[in-house]
């Protein structure tokens, strides 16, 4: 199975997930999602993964860090334009959009299981 099939099965599995991207431990991007171009932003990703920020902001949005754990970070848009799930693994990072309608948490199983499937196939 590639990285493709896995974040299409991500997207099949969990419809809270708007748009994926993952990203090698490298800096690589390894896989986006045709209505995600974060090419831009990976330093800026990388960066909030091994620090401890407050905010960050992608593609001219920006998410208040509201939970910044080893397993994850969380943001939300504080205009209710969405919320992100960045899920570092071994191998890399697995960075999400969650829709507005959704609460990130209803999508935080699924994308951080799928984030461990990733690693084992990189």
């Amino acid at each position: 199975m590639s990285v493709e099939n896995l974040i299409d099965e991500l997207i099949e599995q969990e419809q809270n997930v708007g748009g994926a991207a993952v990203i090698s431990i490298s800096g690589e991007l390894i896989y986006q999602t045709e209505n995600w171009n974060l090419s831009s932003e990976i330093d800026t990703i990388l960066t909030t993964v091994e620090s401890a920020k407050s905010s960050l902001t992608l593609l001219g949005m920006k998410y208040m860090i509201v939970e910044n754990t080893p397993e994850r970070i969380i943001g939300t848009n504080i205009q209710g334009k969405g919320h992100l799930i960045i899920a570092p693994f071994e191998k890399g990072t697995l960075v999400t959009y969650i829709i507005p309608q959704a609460g990130p948490r209803d999508a935080l199983f699924n994308v951080q299981g799928f984030a461990k499937k990733i690693n084992a196939i990189i």
